[in-house]
Formats: C-alpha cells, structure tokens, sequence
C-alpha cells in the first residue's frame, strides 16, 4: 500500500499571501507593524502558538488566551480569503489520478479545522482524502514529525511508502523525520532553497506527472 500526503497552506492552496495580509491587518490591530523578513522567520511555516508568542512578546499568555487570538486571526483570514480561494495548478487533476490508481492520501496540516474544513469544502476536494488531520489532533507541531507519523498510521503505511508534499522548511523538516520521501512545492520558498533538503522540487502540481512520481516511488 502507497500513499501520498498534503500539507495544506502552500500546497493545497497557495494561503501564504493571504496570510501574511491576515496577519499584518491582525498585528495592525494590536500597534504593531510585521515586516516580509518577519513573516518568514516568525510566521510562515509556524504554528499559530508561536506567532501569538511573538506578537505579545510584551507579555506571558495563558493556553486560552493563545487560543482566542489564534481563532480570532485565523476567522479574519478566512473572511479576507473566502472570495479568492483557488487549488494550486493542476492540484484536482492531480489527486483524481491518485484515486483512480487506488492511491491512498492524507491531508496533514498545522492549521486549526475550522480552515481545514474551510479549504475542502470551499474547493470541493473532500472525496479525494481517505484522512484529515488538524492541529488539534497532535500534541508536537511541526518540525516534529507527529502529524505525519499519525497520517501513516490511520493510513496503513509505512514510512517508506509515503510521499510528501511540503512547501516549507519546518514542514519538511517534519516530513524527512517521519521518513517519508518529500517533495518541496516552491510556492512559498524557491527551487534552489528547497532543493538541498527534499527529494524533487515541483512549482505546481501541473509538474508532477505519473511517471515523474514513480521515479520518486514505486506508487502506480
């Protein structure tokens, strides 16, 4: 048994521009200002947790209020997004060859359900996941690779029988601890930054053919 697993953010949907605008309206909110340079050494890739700690670093927050203002940031991207929401190229062509081939998949995101739920029904995709899995279902987000090892469990694979699609390093970094072979979507970062840490490097999904997947791994 084979099987592919989808982060979401960068992979599915190409967000990051949209989140980074969430996010500067958001930090607007409380005074603050979030430059491109911040955004990607303290946001892109990280779970909400961190972000917040970062924005109120003035402050020790409680487990709930961390919660509210994830959830509060988390509903303004979803407004600002709703009308915009598109797949990345070539992503549902993509995923009805994996289903046709009886291909097993996954989507493994550091994003709360509400915007999981959110991606899938807005692009229609759900039929096309045998598994969901949500920040709310492990206990480490990435770079720990809980949330992969969890995908493959409730998939029934094994490690080596797993292909990943990551756009960012702390979602790879997750996807090679789990053993999986990844694959970087250069949506967020570019080719020659992913190469060094990934087994093939696509831009869209439009890229990645059979028989360039099964280079990758004996899946069709």
């Amino acid at each position: 048994m084979k099987a592919i697993i989808f982060d979401m953010d960068g992979v599915i949907v190409d967000t990051n521009p949209h989140h980074k605008t969430a996010w500067r309206e958001y930090y607007e909110r409380y005074g603050k200002t979030l430059s491109d340079d911040e955004f990607v050494e303290h946001i892109s890739g990280k779970h909400n947790s961190h972000i917040v700690a970062h924005l109120f670093t003035d402050r020790t927050l409680t487990p709930e209020e961390v919660a509210r203002l994830s959830h509060e940031k988390e509903a303004l991207f979803r407004e600002l997004y709703r009308s915009e929401i598109v797949a990345v190229a070539g992503l549902v062509d993509f995923l009805k060859a994996l289903k046709a081939a009886g291909i097993r998949t996954a989507v493994a995101t550091s994003a709360p359900v509400e915007n999981l739920d959110f991606v899938m029904d807005a692009l229609d995709i759900r039929q096309y996941f045998d598994v969901l899995l949500n920040e709310s279902m492990v206990s480490h987000p990435k770079p720990d690779p809980e949330i992969y090892q969890k995908a493959m469990t409730l998939l029934g694979v094994e490690p080596a029988d797993s292909v990943v699609f990551e756009d960012s390093m702390t979602g790879i970094q997750a996807g090679k601890a789990s053993g999986a072979t990844v694959v970087g979507v250069a949506t967020t970062q570019t080719p020659d930054e992913l190469w060094p840490f990934v087994d093939d490097v696509i831009h869209d999904f439009t890229e990645m053919t059979p028989d360039r997947l099964q280079r990758l791994i004996n899946v069709f």
